[in-house]
């Protein structure tokens, strides 16, 4: 039996091996405690892997020993770690790679419910039931790390499994793009709306500014009368503003 213990780290830490350390032994503790132990007694290996999403190269020590001023040779205890440095995998063999390591990268890098829900889809298909460990990893990381950097709370999602958690992000992204289609249809119907309250008052104005023509002037030419129809707001105002002062209908249009 092993259990696999992930670090996820976005910048080097010269003291990675005392934190790991100190998580194993608290593992191991609580292992003792609870009387969780097999028959033989034994305490189950724990593989520490840390991944790094940092840019730069990571320049710490990668095994306790190295952070220990040595005496006694025998008494120095090693915790070596497994470092796994996403910088170093292009795109191009993430995407062709199909394993729990490429998926998990892939996770990483995701930005959007659809790129998790196709993740998770994808590490669903290479862990198998079998594989408790690294499917409880996988899940732990999932609650507390992505769901929370997408703006879902972990608290809601206690104790989900793989396939609990693709279901509710497929019910989750069907539901925003119901919303998404609602809200675009409503601000359509809305901008629909103030395009034809503008039309209905520059139509008015219009009428009234041929009305007010016949009152003064009389007979209004075809011409004038398709060029007042064409006018928009703005044009329409100067009108009624020249309207104010002028003498004959062309001092109202200007030259």
């Amino acid at each position: 039996m092993s259990t696999v213990l992930l670090e996820f780290q976005s910048r080097p830490d010269r003291y990675m091996p005392v934190r790991l350390m100190t998580y194993i032994g608290l593992f191991y503790e609580s292992l003792i405690a609870e009387g969780k132990l097999p028959p033989s007694g034994l305490l189950p290996q724990v593989i520490p892997i840390v991944i790094y999403n940092g840019l730069g190269a990571w320049n710490g020590p990668r095994d306790l020993a190295e952070l220990i001023q040595c005496v006694a040779e025998q008494y120095v205890p090693h915790l070596p770690f497994k470092l796994v440095h996403e910088a170093a995998y292009r795109a191009e063999e993430l995407e062709a790679s199909e394993s729990p390591v490429a998926d998990l990268f892939r996770l990483e890098k995701s930005r959007s419910w659809t790129d998790v829900l196709t993740g998770v889809s994808s590490v669903r298909r290479h862990v198998g039931p079998d594989e408790r460990e690294l499917r409880r990893a996988f899940e732990t990381w999932l609650i507390e790390v992505i769901a929370p950097r997408l703006g879902l709370a972990s608290n809601l999602l206690t104790a989900l499994t793989l396939e609990e958690f693709e279901s509710m992000l497929a019910e989750r992204i069907d539901m925003w793009n119901r919303e998404l289609e609602e809200q675009s249809l409503q601000k359509g119907l809305q901008q629909g709306l103030q395009r034809g309250q503008q039309e209905g008052q520059e139509q008015g104005q219009r009428q009234a500014l041929l009305l007010l023509l016949e009152k003064r002037f009389g007979f209004v030419d075809q011409g004038t009368r398709d060029r007042i129809a064409a006018a928009k707001a703005d044009r329409l105002l100067d009108w009624f503003a020249r309207f104010a002062t002028a003498e004959k209908v062309t001092d109202v249009f200007g030259n």
